[in-house]
């Protein structure tokens, strides 16, 4: 904080001017565009000495990590890890799903709209006039030749999106707790002679307590990324490599592997986990190059968990969590905490790494959620599978999660007890029960009324019902779906899994746009164009997949009607392209209701902000 400054005077307080504020920052050039590559990557450090962060951000005792796959998970492990083991976190995450504050945990949870307003605006605020100031002042000096005429606005812009994230996420892990004393420090001032001397910054340093630990997670790859204008972390991970972001990062693993590789800070330690070959020789040639001792850690054995599962779903999760692990213990060595650093972690873990690992949470990965519009005791069961998984690599281990996850619900369903009555008859007999009840028998009536529901939510427990398998796909344009929708349908079919029917729809969320909870009050039309593009790789990938049709009858498909979307006017089409995503959760809801022995187990993947936009319509 500037000396006696308050956080946001005289500043708006709405969510939605901050939001509208927000997206201002968000550039219009495209990913794979040359300037996206380090553009001016030396204005950061401009910005951290506006931002008055540069001695702060020294002073933060950070955990750096990049990756293509797996890397917010292992931010969310340390994270969960070290504030088990006492101490006050910071995590700054992306993207967010619903809301941008998630991208800034404070202790485990997402940094109140009130704290985040305040951050916001003072930040905002002070690049917006700063950056204004220096162009009069550049426009001004080029009119008198004094730095050519070369010299442009464009020399000192706002700093774009994300760049904005990063720059707040430092400024609200190195300020947070100030709050707490600021009005404490304001009623001492008050009471202290005139004649009294005061140092105000060593007075505001003394109360000023952070954040013990801040924990990163690269955006996109890492030598230019935002988060690295850090220069002094306490540790540096590097998880899973994979093809990601080509136009940006290159089209080889070694290509990818070396500007990941550029978090590496000289004599830092860092940690990876087994990679490609090809991906391995490059970061330890950039590690040896910069004195770093790069150790290469195994998954986390499962038996260290004492019969605990991790927080996080999925085989893939244990491979995160080793590095976790040994990202975790290395930052309490090197900052002194000795009492945890010293045990030995290969037989046993500290009852703190246990609670950390299994009490972990991560939206949009690797998560089940039912529909919370739908209920289930008188209607089907439609619940949702969420991960963002949008490389091939990261399909392949999204489809073994899923298939996973919806087999062990079947075998669960069978283990229950049948009931031999007919369902319809049943129900009859239940609804017969409620009507011989004279109506002023208020006491009888009520009863019985609740004898029917437990009956019916019985008979609904106990018979077994219709598993079916429904995809819900949207992905970047920059993706290649021919790379993707391959890859899931043959991973899910290789564990006798299989799709009932693919669905297509654009997302809610905008690019141009930072959303917030609030759902909009209209669905603009929107280009159908890549939807049915996805619609005939799928439908090219089932006419190659001889043998299929045979496995996928299912006793309750001609109840199933696809009257909404376009692309499959027919029941017995396997895919289907809806206008708006709204619609597409409509249809699934209506299907379930028509079908009340019809449990939909639907896939959502591709992309982050699609799971974030179907969180947005299935929750209350």
């Amino acid at each position: 904080m500037a000396d006696g400054e308050k956080e946001s005077p005289d500043a708006p307080t709405s969510y939605d001017e901050a939001m509208e504020a927000l997206s201002s920052l968000i550039t219009k050039r495209s990913r794979g565009n040359n300037s996206n590559k380090g553009n001016q990557f030396d204005l950061l450090f401009h910005y951290l000495k506006i931002l008055e962060l540069e001695d702060a951000l020294d002073d933060l005792k950070i955990v750096h990590v990049a990756g293509t796959k797996g890397k917010g998970s292992t931010c969310t492990f340390t994270e969960s890890i070290l504030r088990n083991c006492g101490f006050r976190t910071g995590l700054f995450t992306s993207p967010h799903l619903i809301d941008v504050r998630e991208r800034f945990r404070l202790d485990g949870v997402d940094i109140s709209q009130e704290k985040f307003l305040a951050y916001f605006w003072w930040c905002f605020n002070r690049l917006k006039t700063t950056c204004f100031t220096l162009i009069l002042y550049h426009i001004h000096a080029a009119e008198f030749g004094r730095y050519g005429q070369e010299r442009t606005t464009e020399d000192v812009p706002m700093p774009p999106l994300f760049r904005f994230l990063t720059l707040l996420a430092f400024k609200i892990f190195s300020a947070e707790q100030v709050h707490k004393y600021w009005f404490h420090l304001q009623h001492c001032l008050s009471c202290l002679s005139s004649e009294t001397q005061l140092n105000w910054d060593l007075i505001c340093y003394s109360f000023f307590v952070q954040v013990d630990v801040a924990i990163l997670e690269v955006g996109l790859g890492g030598r230019f990324d935002a988060t690295n204008v850090v220069q002094k972390p306490v540790v540096c991970g590097i998880a899973s490599l994979g093809y990601d972001h080509m136009e940006i990062l290159g089209d080889t693993l070694g290509k990818i592997a070396g500007e990941k590789a550029g978090i590496l800070k000289r004599g830092i330690p860092a940690f990876t986990v087994q990679q490609p070959e090809e991906a391995m020789c490059v970061l330890e040639d950039k590690a040896s190059n910069l004195n770093v001792d790069l150790q290469v850690v195994p998954p986390l054995d499962v038996n260290l968990l004492n019969g605990q599962k991790l927080g996080l779903e999925g085989e893939h999760q244990y491979v995160n969590a080793g590095l976790a692990i040994a990202l975790s213990f290395t930052w309490l060595k090197r900052t002194g905490h000795l009492e945890l650093a010293n045990q030995d972690h290969t037989d046993s873990l500290p009852e703190q790494f246990i609670k950390g690992l299994t009490a972990a949470s991560f939206q949009g990965r690797a998560q089940i959620v039912p529909d919370q519009y739908v209920d289930s005791e008188k209607d089907g069961d439609l619940v949702f599978y969420l991960d963002g998984a949008h490389s091939p690599e990261s399909m392949e281990i999204c489809a073994k999660w899923f298939s996973g996850a919806v087999k062990g619900e079947h075998q669960s369903d069978k283990a229950k007890p049948q009931v031999s009555s007919s369902t319809h008859q049943l129900k009859k007999n239940i609804m017969q029960v409620s009507i011989n009840v004279h109506p002023f028998n208020q006491c009888a009536l009520h009863e019985s009324k609740l004898l029917s529901e437990i009956l019916l939510a019985t008979l609904k427990s106990s018979s077994s019902l219709a598993f079916m398998q429904i995809l819900l796909f949207n992905c970047m344009t920059v993706r290649d779906p021919e790379l993707l929708l391959p890859q899931l349908m043959k991973t899910c079919a290789s564990q006798d899994v299989y799709f009932k029917k693919a669905l297509f729809a654009p997302n809610m969320s905008v690019y141009h746009k930072v959303g917030t909870h609030a759902l909009p009050s209209a669905v603009p039309e929107a280009d159908l164009s890549w939807q049915l593009t996805l619609q005939r790789v799928w439908d090219n990938t089932m006419q190659k997949d001889k043998g299929r049709e045979a496995k996928q009858v299912n006793h309750v498909a001609e109840e199933m009607k696809d009257d909404t979307g376009k692309g499959g006017g027919s029941h017995e089409s396997s895919s289907v392209v809806f206008p708006s995503l709204p619609l597409a959760i409509k249809w699934l809801r209506d299907t379930v209701r028509q079908n009340q022995s019809v449990r939909l187990q639907v896939l959502v993947t591709g992309s982050l902000h699609l799971v974030g936009d179907v969180l947005k319509l299935i929750r209350k």
